[in-house]
C-alpha cells in the first residue's frame, strides 16, 4: 500500500470516528472503560436502559484465584455475586439528545454515584460520575467496542 493511499484511509477513517452522534440514538452497546479494565454493555432493563458488566480484562481476582466478586457492596448478601453480569448502570434516562443520566454503582469502593452520559460520536462516550450533590466529579472517556 503506498503512503499516500495509507494518508487517505487513515484520514477516512478519523472523520467517520469523529463523527458527532445521530440526535436521538440510544445508548446501546458494548463500551469500554478508560483505563481498558472492562467492557459494559448498555441495553433495555424495563422502561429505562441499564449497563451491565460483561467483561474483565483481568477476570480472576489474584486473592482468591476465583472471579471477581462484588466483596465491598454494601449489601452484605451481595458480596458473593460476580462482577461479571453486574448491573453497575441503572435507571438511565435520556435527558437530551445524546445525554443521559442514571445511578452508577462502582464496584471498586461499594458506592453509588450519579452518572451523566454524553456520547460524542457514534464511538465515543463521556461519563462523569459525581457524588456530595454534583460538588466531586469524575470525568472519563470510553470507547465503543466492535
Amino acid at each position: 500500500m503506498s503512503t499516500g493511499n495509507a494518508l487517505v484511509i487513515a484520514a477516512a477513517l478519523s472523520i467517520a470516528i469523529s463523527q458527532p452522534a445521530p440526535a436521538g440514538e440510544r445508548l446501546t452497546g458494548t463500551w469500554l472503560t478508560e483505563d481498558g479494565s472492562t467492557h459494559v454493555t448498555f441495553k433495555s432493563c424495563g422502561d429505562m436502559d441499564c449497563g451491565q458488566i460483561v467483561w474483565l480484562r483481568e477476570p480472576i481476582d489474584p486473592e482468591t484465584g476465583k472471579a471477581w466478586q462484588d466483596k465491598l457492596n454494601p449489601d452484605a448478601s451481595l458480596r458473593q455475586q460476580p462482577l461479571v453480569g453486574l448491573t453497575m448502570i441503572t435507571g438511565l434516562m435520556e435527558n437530551s439528545p445524546n445525554t443521559w443520566t442514571g445511578t452508577l454503582y462502582n464496584p471498586l469502593d461499594g458506592k453509588s454515584y450519579t452518572g451523566h452520559f454524553l456520547m460524542l460520536s457514534a464511538a465515543k462516550l463521556e461519563l462523569k460520575g459525581c457524588t456530595l450533590a454534583g460538588l466531586i466529579c469524575q470525568t472519563e472517556t470510553w470507547v465503543r467496542v466492535k
